[in-house]
């Protein structure tokens, strides 16, 4: 290889550190749950997991754990019928401690709810029949999350740490059992990776908005998180790992479709609920955007067959053609001409 053809391929190679990498044409999703159980959840990379657990609680100076032990992810339901409950990451640490990480891409509701129900079930679980409940121990849930769950006003940083409290004091704990942690993605900022503390460097590791470069970088800091990516250099290899890998990824994307769908499924709801409210309010203002847009598209739209039959439904009703025009925002002749053209025509079909 001629020195020229060296140089290129080092450029090459250097350019291809700093991009982000891609599998199929799209950037590599490194909060995909396939991805996150093989780097945290498997019992050869449990290092990982118990590097990012320790990285959350030196936030709050809480004492480290020293070893980590997976448990059963999938908890059935606690009464025929029930929800069963499916973790990311579930194990216990040396000291009995029961620590579960999730990593969650989709804005769900009640998530304060749903991550208190997931905490009753592993406290609960754990008491055998004639156990005292001094055998029960400390159980905490790690949330990390790609989207905000408290306003900005109520909690503007990234990260949130609950317990039982005195409500008088908010500082006496009734108990040290309780612990969630939330891990609001958004909320954080990328700076300085010179400057980043533990957990900063698994949410740098995990954003989409690192570079490889930036990575790189991490990895020399943090010695967890240059194993974390000599476990991705793995698993980007594994064909299996990639078919599971894009399996997931089409049922986020298949699951983003039917939000998406049910947004507009209920916008179209709102716009004639809208509408109706409109003949009986006098154009009063809907709860929902699409009330409003309803009322603006009977207007605007120029859907000439939606006006005619909300013009007659309303002239059915008794209201005069002037009521009518000020209803819909028409000129009076217009709705009379409605009237006119389609009244008789419609009451013979």
């Amino acid at each position: 290889m001629s020195k020229i053809e060296i140089e290129n391929a080092e450029e090459n190679e250097a350019v291809q550190e700093q991009t982000e990498t891609f599998v199929n044409g799209k950037p590599f999703n490194r909060m995909n749950d396939f991805y996150v159980k093989y780097v945290f959840a498997s019992r050869q990379n449990k290092g990982s997991a118990l590097a990012l657990i320790n990285s959350v609680f030196a936030l709050d100076g809480a004492k480290e754990i020293v070893d980590f032990e997976f448990k059963d992810r999938e908890l059935d339901p606690d009464r025929i019928g029930g929800k069963g409950v499916l973790l990311d990451v579930t194990g216990y640490s040396g000291d009995g401690t029961l620590v579960n990480v999730e990593l969650q891409l989709r804005s769900l509701k009640s998530m304060d709810r749903r991550t208190l129900y997931y905490w009753s079930l592993l406290y609960g679980r754990r008491l055998e029949k004639g156990e005292k409940y001094s055998a029960l121990n400390r159980t905490v849930v790690i949330s990390i999350l790609s989207y905000n769950l408290f306003k900005d006003e109520v909690w503007p940083e990234y990260h949130s740490s609950f317990a039982v409290l005195n409500t008088k004091d908010l500082k006496h704990k009734l108990t040290d059992d309780l612990e969630i942690h939330f891990i609001e993605l958004p909320k954080w900022h990328k700076g300085d990776i010179e400057k980043m503390n533990r957990l900063e460097h698994w949410l740098a590791y995990l954003s989409p908005k690192t570079t490889n470069e930036e990575r790189r970088r991490l990895a020399m800091k943090d010695p967890a998180i240059q194993k974390v990516m000599e476990a991705e250099k793995v698993f980007l290899a594994d064909p299996d790992c990639i078919t599971a890998y894009e399996q997931h990824e089409k049922y986020l994307r298949d699951m983003a479709a039917m939000k998406e769908y049910d947004e507009e499924v209920g916008w179209e709801r709102g716009h004639a609920a809208g509408l109706a409210e409109g003949r009986a309010t006098g154009l009063a203002e809907g709860e929902a955007k699409g009330h409003a847009a309803g009322l603006e598209e009977g207007r605007t739209s120029g859907l000439m067959e939606e006006r005619v039959r909300l013009v007659l439904k309303c002239y059915r009703e008794s209201m005069s053609a002037a009521a009518i025009a000020r209803l819909f925002d028409l000129e009076e002749a217009e709705v009379q001409e409605i009237i006119r053209q389609y009244a008789d025509a419609a009451d013979k079909t």
